[in-house]
């Protein structure tokens, strides 16, 4: 089955130019292919967004999807994006059973494996309080804003901590320029609470129906499995009394450790692919079960008014 009749039966009207979708009618193997310079690009882009694709075709297929393969074109010339593109493909490895890589880009995901696998791996912390007076409406950071404001978040639930602007840049070692290994040293968590011993996270959108929305959930979720529960990646001490943004709360929770982690798509509309089947096909299928995903649609105003 080829991308124009797999696009039909998964009901999605077309895939980005740089990507590429068969499905092996026998074997049930849906291969998905990405150029190299979809593999090095911004994840948020629908080119990059590879999970968000695989879970568009997979949900509605899955009497007759049993495998996925995903191959990429390697880059002569690799950056950061790249990098964080190679986590989240270990990431896919690790939380979904059916998924795997192609024999030819094993040796990528080795080499990026071996390069941090003996350096210490930390996160970068908010240095200013995030306060803006002067954000203009109708933009997602003044929703963002109007959300801390409101106080809700999810469906009447009451956090213990809500705050926004969790930065996720990783580091090994130290924080620098020259130790970065992710992209965006200024890329942050929407939003996020405290529910005694769970850690809530919120991407937050406004007009914007991207398949993208996906991939970065799970990439934050996947930062904070690594802080919260695999304990890979860390602040450092510095991070216990950095009261900014509410960090410090952070940093004592992940010395103790949370029982459950949940990603929350706050959003006005969505992409005509994603669904609650989708998101339960993910939560379902994810072999970590104390990861939730999560939907919860608001009306956009002057304030905001979930639904």
């Amino acid at each position: 089955m080829d991308s124009k009749e797999l696009r039909k039966k998964a009901q999605i009207s077309r895939f980005p130019k740089d990507l590429d979708a068969i499905l092996n009618d026998e074997s049930g193997i849906l291969e998905i292919h990405i150029n190299n310079q979809a593999a090095c690009a911004n994840m948020q882009g629908d080119s990059s967004a590879f999970e968000g694709w695989i879970f568009c075709i997979y949900a509605p297929l899955s009497d007759i999807i049993k495998k996925v393969i995903l191959r990429w074109t390697i880059p002569n010339e690799t950056n950061l994006h790249y990098n964080r593109f190679l986590y989240r493909v270990i990431k896919m490895q690790k939380h979904f059973k059916w998924f795997s890589i192609a024999e030819e880009n094993v040796q990528e995901i080795t080499a990026f494996q071996n390069r941090y696998k003996d350096v210490k791996l930390v996160l970068n912390q908010p240095s200013i309080t995030g306060k803006q007076t002067d954000l203009k409406e109708k933009t997602e950071a003044f929703f963002e804003r109007v959300f801390l404001e409101e106080k809700q978040l999810y469906k009447g639930i009451q956090f213990d901590t809500i705050n926004n602007q969790l930065p996720v840049g990783l580091f090994f070692n130290s924080v620098s320029k020259s130790s970065s290994i992710f992209p965006g040293n200024k890329g942050a968590i929407d939003l996020w609470g405290i529910r005694k011993d769970e850690f809530w996270i919120f991407e937050l959108k406004f007009e914007n129906r991207k398949v993208g929305i996906l991939s970065e959930i799970l990439f934050y979720l996947w930062m904070m499995e690594d802080l919260f529960f695999t304990r890979k990646i860390g602040y450092d001490p510095s991070g216990k009394t950095n009261t900014f943004r509410d960090l410090n709360q952070v940093y004592d929770l992940a010395q103790k450790g949370i029982s459950k982690l949940y990603g929350v798509l706050l959003v006005d509309q969505f992409h005509a692919c994603l669904n609650d089947n989708v998101i339960d096909f993910i939560n379902r299928e994810n072999q970590e079960s104390r990861i939730k995903l999560k939907i919860q649609l608001y009306r956009p105003h002057v304030t905001v008014k979930l639904l």
